[in-house]
């Protein structure tokens, strides 16, 4: 509902403020809504850029690069900025998502249940359905399929279980596609490399929360994101400034880690950040030099999270997943779908058929995802997991209680949705 106050009256808490027709900006509290808003749309939208931009390479268009590399001068491609996207809204979700559970365990069960079960089943489809039928289009017979090779597909699973992908092609197959001149490795399904930097960014929210940084000193996460944000910058000067730094030394970690700390610093700052169309405007004139000039890494990836959030509020298309949420299911199926498809020579019909043809059958292999695996694995996340009983009130909980029980932490926000979704 939208109130008309007078200048200098005391300022009301509905999400829509107007002074005297003078719109003012309210923070993202007052106008983000958990349970209206766009982002299930935009996470469709960012599996579908991921889809467009993997399309090039694979079916061999436009020699292989997307174009907005060269728009971007080398900076980021459609997928690049989708996973980015992907990670402010996990950033996000995922922060409230511990706020929301009542111990620390719980919210790692609850991540476990979101990101294990489907890509499991994406493993096994792909040793199931997705390589065999390579194989027989290759050698006409499966003859061999199981052992003829040290990529195998029993191999395959085992190499990847753990979300770190050790192998990513299965028998040498796919030699023949378009995707064998991309300068990268084969592989059944490069979009897969990215699940376990999400993972471990939920272990990161999991040990500061644990430690109540998120609710006793909250600034902790803005400094944590500077020191990633500084450290992009000088990989950006210098790739090789944290080379032998173990995990530190993953260029991609730092990037993904920066622009998923932003989506958390967003949240735990959300009573403070406004959100506004003017604010909104700048970030794109922000957003588009950096992409234009260089900048991106140092100010565009920054203007494109608030600009994730403000479409998120902005754009009317609530509740896109009511009848499912099929983001997840779209990114890790659509590249083997796609690798199939060139296999079989789709490409020689053209960019707009080989696309349309793929986010087709993607698509129907996410519903098949989200209903069969996915939806029914979320219903486990109701399991009363690593409580500890307790006949005292939340005010009197002992220290060690609170921290592992952060919705009495400052600012949490219980709620009944956990349908967070990982990239």
């Amino acid at each position: 509902m939208r109130r008309l106050v007078a200048l200098g009256a005391s300022e009301p808490t509905d999400d829509t403020v107007e002074v005297v027709g003078r719109r003012i900006p309210g923070t993202i509290q007052q106008v983000f809504d958990p349970r209206r808003n766009s982002l299930a749309f935009l996470r469709m939208v960012f599996a579908m850029m991921v889809l467009i931009d993997h399309s090039f390479p694979l079916g061999g268009f436009n020699g292989g690069s997307d174009p907005m590399w060269g728009w971007t001068k080398g900076q980021e491609s459609l997928g690049g900025l989708a996973v980015g996207g992907f990670f402010v809204v996990s950033g996000y979700l995922v922060t409230k998502s511990f706020f929301d559970s009542d111990t620390a365990v719980r919210y790692t069960w609850k991540r476990v249940l979101r990101i294990f079960p489907g890509f499991w089943v994406c493993l096994l489809v792909t040793v199931v359905v997705f390589a065999p039928l390579a194989y027989l289009y290759q050698y006409g017979h499966l003859n061999g399929y199981l052992n003829g090779s040290p990529e195998s597909p029993l191999n395959y699973l085992r190499n990847n279980a753990l979300l770190n992908i050790g192998q990513y092609n299965i028998d040498g197959l796919l030699s023949s596609t378009p995707y064998q001149h991309s300068g990268y490795p084969q592989a059944f399904d490069g979009s897969l490399w990215t699940l376990i930097y999400e993972f471990k960014c939920y272990i990161v929210v999991a040990l500061v929360g644990t430690l109540g940084l998120m609710w006793r000193a909250r600034f902790t996460i803005v400094v944590m994101s500077l020191s990633l944000w500084a450290v992009q910058l000088k990989l950006v000067t210098d790739p090789t400034f944290l080379k032998g730094w173990a995990v530190l030394g993953d260029p991609n970690l730092m990037r993904l880690a920066f622009i998923f700390s932003v989506g958390m610093v967003f949240y735990l700052y959300r009573d403070k950040i406004p959100l506004s169309d003017v604010l909104a405007a700048v970030a794109v004139v922000v957003f588009i030099g950096g992409m234009r000039t260089g900048l991106y890494a140092g100010v565009g990836q920054v203007a494109w999270a608030y600009l994730v959030l403000w479409l998120a509020v902005r754009l009317p298309l609530h509740r896109f997943d009511r009848y499912g949420d099929y983001s997840y299911g779209l990114y890790i199926y659509s590249f083997p779908v796609q690798q199939l498809l060139a296999l079989y020579g789709v490409y020689r019909w053209g960019y707009v058929p080989y696309v349309t043809m793929a986010a087709a059958i993607s698509l129907v292999c996410a519903v098949a995802s989200w209903f069969a695996i996915e939806k029914p694995c979320l219903r486990l996340k109701r399991l009363r997991l690593g409580e500890v009983p307790t006949s005292q009130g939340a005010a009197e909980l002992s220290g060690w209680r609170r921290v592992w029980n952060p919705r009495w932490g400052a600012g949490s926000s219980p709620s009944e949705s956990d349908v967070e979704l990982v990239p």
